[in-house]
């Protein structure tokens, strides 16, 4: 057998959780959001956005998350920036909840700009270890919360920014 992935959302509270249809961000923390109801205005953020990958199905091991988005070729608008809470490095990743909140998300200052590319390398936890990974047996079949929020400078004109691409990729055994 394989393993089956989704996606999870989790809003306002650890327990308010389901799997999403989209993840744009807006200014509200609402899963399947629309960005023209719930738009992102100038010098703010977006609500930051918890979610997880998660696996059913049979499979023996999952592990080597790696994240990243893909701009689809048309990039960033003038004033937008999207940071999440992955790293290569020392880990600073979270398996602990957080209400999502519309201010700076700094996680412990670890957020940094969401990479455009495949890291190569583990960038998302297992139980809070880059190396950890997921089996029948792990509690939930999840990975550690990735958490993505917008930043819209000053400098950013009105109107809608270019879909992005998130990926979550990983080794199954």
């Amino acid at each position: 057998m394989v393993a089956t992935f989704s996606w999870v959302e989790y809003n306002t509270q650890a327990t308010d959780t389901g799997v999403p249809t989209n993840l744009n961000l807006g200014s509200t923390d609402a899963r399947n959001l629309a960005p023209s109801t719930y738009p992102i205005t100038a010098n703010t953020y977006s609500y930051s956005k918890w979610v997880r990958g998660m696996w059913t199905g049979s499979f023996t091991r999952i592990d080597n998350l790696q994240f990243w988005m893909s701009e689809s070729g048309t990039g960033y608008v003038t004033g937008e920036k999207l940071n999440y809470s992955g790293t290569t490095g020392t880990y600073n990743g979270t398996s602990t909840y957080k209400t999502p909140t519309s201010d700076a998300e700094t996680k412990g200052g670890t957020m940094k700009a969401l990479i455009v590319a495949d890291p190569a390398a583990a960038n998302i936890g297992v139980g809070g270890s880059l190396t950890g990974s997921i089996t029948t047996t792990t509690s939930g079949n999840m990975g550690d919360f990735i958490i993505v929020q917008a930043s819209i400078a000053n400098t950013a004109s009105a109107g809608a920014v270019q879909q992005k691409t998130f990926t979550l990729q990983y080794d199954e055994v």
